[in-house]
């Protein structure tokens, strides 16, 4: 009983860590974003912005600052060392990303276009909020492009949608 049970704690860990893991490598910074970098105490040091396409904000002090592709933590970090190279003794950075760029939906849809990001969102709820599927619709050629790569993964039902995400709903034959 006592194996069993260390059994499915290990197996439960793994599976957590895993999905923290996906999780945080989709939640990155990308364009179109809106964040909001401040450094404790600091005040003339805050920052509100809106990634543009360059990738790069402007951060006093510092410069411009490349930010796509990194979480909140990764750009936290980096920005307390650049702070504490010459400004700041030591700096408390936080990082928040306030609003996520939107995600698309086309195809065999009634309302194709951008929606607003909201976590915990599935494909299933997504085609919800486009309008639902066209008579036409596949119930099973669904595709999610993803991230910089435009990685293309097939989409379920219960799939997670994330900030950027292309879902693709392909017509059906028959």
């Amino acid at each position: 009983m006592v194996i069993r049970l260390l059994i499915v704690a290990f197996v439960t860990a793994i599976f957590f860590s895993n999905a923290s893991l996906a999780s945080d490598k989709a939640l990155v910074i990308g364009i179109g974003d809106t964040i909001s970098i401040s450094v404790y105490n600091e005040i003339d040091l805050s920052v509100r912005v809106r990634v543009g396409p360059s990738g790069q904000v402007n951060v006093p002090l510092i410069g411009d600052v490349f930010v796509v592709n990194k979480t909140v933590k990764t750009l936290s970090k980096e920005l307390e060392i650049a702070f504490k190279d010459g400004y700041l003794v030591t700096p408390s950075v936080t990082v928040i990303i306030e609003l996520y760029r939107p995600f698309y939906i086309k195809g065999a849809v009634k309302s194709p276009g951008s929606y607003e990001f909201v976590f915990g969102l599935t494909i299933d709820q997504a085609i919800a909020v486009a309008g639902g599927l066209k008579d036409r619709a596949s119930k099973k050629q669904w595709y999610i492009l993803r991230g910089i790569e435009r990685t293309k993964i097939k989409a379920k039902k219960d799939s997670n949608v994330f900030p950027g995400d292309i879902i693709t709903i392909e017509e059906s034959i028959f």
